[in-house]
């Protein structure tokens, strides 16, 4: 184990920008069905380390259109391309900062670390319900998966190992002992909210829309009802996103670009209890305007709260507002096509 740590510190730019590129091209065979070819099948499934498959509901203003013989037609999901390019440039831009800016990387490999543990959990699932079993295939999946997960958990704890919290003036914050950390800002906060409930929608569209598991979410709508159905499903889908990323990495992927990280409000390390108080009490009704007080509910009951890290200052934004400007209009641009077709202006 020390000698594949060793390897992946060694070459950790040119694993990341394989990673990047090939994730790329990999969106690009799949479009092009090569896979049905037997020799870029074999490719794919060798070299092909692409977990992701942000889809958020298959809505249009996210998706390419693919006309198919017989006048039939699917979607593809552009989310995953956007995602592969943001990539890229962090890649690019944690090689021109001599190795020093993380914080998009670590969003990225964040997001392709829970689709790892998600494909495992899912292989497993339809191997022991249903008993599809593939052979090597399955095998060859399963152990990718474990690979990549190990590639984006060292990448992510080794960096994070590497940084140190912000010792600023003292903060009291409610009931807690004196602060000596920098919390994060409500903006900030508000900013966490947003980009995660996206990313818990794109990430878990994919297995909404799966024969298996639609078909396991449609027995239980008939049991318990729609409306309970969802709350429960999005209970789960939430509490396992959370849960995850806090417990293993103390910060979810929308926290690394903000680099900021769950902290305990006591003199000592964060605990799974702490982060499983934190996530339960996410789900108490009104829960988020108890943040317009000092201190949130899930940071109070869970005695933790999220502080600031050690930050310089980037001198290659330009490359993510460039990236954020044309991700913005090209949106905007689908919105306009998808309102054409439907309302003819």
């Amino acid at each position: 184990m020390n000698k594949l740590n060793t390897w992946l510190l060694k070459n950790t730019f040119w694993i990341l920008l394989y990673l990047a590129i090939s994730g790329l091209l990999f969106q690009f065979v799949d479009i092009l069905n090569f896979k049905q070819d037997s020799f870029i099948k074999w490719i794919y499934l060798f070299f092909d380390f692409s977990y992701s498959d942000l889809k958020f509901f298959d809505l249009e203003v996210f998706t390419f259109k693919r006309n198919l013989e017989g006048g039939s037609y699917y979607y593809i999901s552009y989310l995953d391309i956007v995602f592969y390019v943001l990539f890229i440039i962090s890649v690019v831009v944690y090689k021109l900062s001599n190795y020093r800016e993380t914080k998009v990387i670590q969003f990225c490999l964040s997001v392709i670390s829970l689709f790892t543990i998600l494909s495992f959990l899912y292989q497993v699932y339809v191997l022991f319900i249903f008993f599809e079993v593939k052979g090597f295939l399955g095998i060859l999946f399963l152990l990718k998966a474990v690979f990549m997960f190990y590639v984006c958990y060292f990448y992510l704890k080794t960096w994070k190992a590497e940084l140190e919290y912000i010792q600023s003036k003292e903060n009291q914050l409610s009931d807690f002992k004196t602060f000596q950390l920098k919390p994060a800002s409500k903006w900030k906060r508000l900013a966490h909210h947003i980009i995660d409930i996206f990313l818990i929608l794109s990430i878990f569209s994919k297995y909404i829309f799966d024969f298996h598991v639609s078909t396991l979410i449609q027995d239980f709508q008939s049991l318990v009802g729609e409306n309970i159905a969802g709350w429960i499903v999005f209970f789960v889908f939430t509490t396992t996103y959370y849960l995850i990323f806090e417990a293993l990495f103390k910060a979810t992927p929308a926290k690394y670009l903000t680099q900021t990280s769950v902290v305990s409000l006591e003199e000592k390390p964060v605990s799974f209890l702490n982060i499983l108080r934190r996530t339960l009490s996410r789900k108490i009704p009104f829960e988020g305007f108890s943040f317009l007080g000092k201190i949130g509910l899930h940071d109070s009951l869970s005695k933790t709260t999220v502080a600031e890290q050690v930050k310089e200052p980037s001198k290659y934004k330009v490359f993510y507002i460039v990236f954020i400007t044309l991700f913005v209009l090209f949106f905007l641009y689908k919105i306009l096509v998808v309102f054409h077709f439907i309302y003819g202006f």
